[in-house]
């Protein structure tokens, strides 16, 4: 008979040894750690929120006026709140006799313009000419406020 038949089935077994040791450094390295941690925390006095601070703002009043886009850069009109007016002087002073109307009613009016990003400039002077005219029509005491908002086509790659 072969020796390999005497001693029986080989049995395989798993050193432990290593595992052991890793588990243990495992451990003094936690330990080490989390002192270092306790060492440096620092007591803070945080400041308490006032309930004014934390409340949102007032809600003011606004209006939106938007350049109507047209393709190439040029615009169709204008439309202030739901009020459509047409490009050229008549459109325009129609704009700015509605202007004066509600700075009148609202002196403290704040005014979002919208356009497009291809619009060009020319079409978007002749509004602020007349938020600045009907601002001083309606004898407010600080100057016009206007938000510039731009509108973005989110369907272009370069958006």
């Amino acid at each position: 008979m072969s020796r390999l038949h005497r001693r029986g089935m080989a049995r395989i077994e798993a050193d432990l040894t290593p595992m052991i040791d890793m588990t243990f450094l495992l451990v003094v390295f936690f330990v080490l750690v989390s002192q270092i941690s306790e060492i440096e925390s620092v007591e803070m006095e945080l400041p308490k929120p006032v309930p004014s601070a934390s409340a949102p703002p007032p809600e003011e009043s606004r209006s939106v006026l938007n350049v109507l886009p047209d393709e190439d850069g040029a615009a169709t009109g204008y439309r202030l709140n739901s009020t459509d007016f047409p490009l050229g002087a008549e459109g325009i002073r129609g704009l700015r006799q509605e202007l004066t109307r509600l700075y009148d009613v609202q002196p403290d009016l704040r005014i979002n313009l919208r356009a497009d990003r291809r619009t060009e400039q020319r079409f978007i002077d002749p509004v602020f000419d007349a938020i600045n005219q009907a601002s001083s029509a309606s004898n407010r005491s600080e100057a016009a406020r206007v938000n510039l908002v731009v509108i973005v086509d989110r369907e272009s790659p370069d958006a």
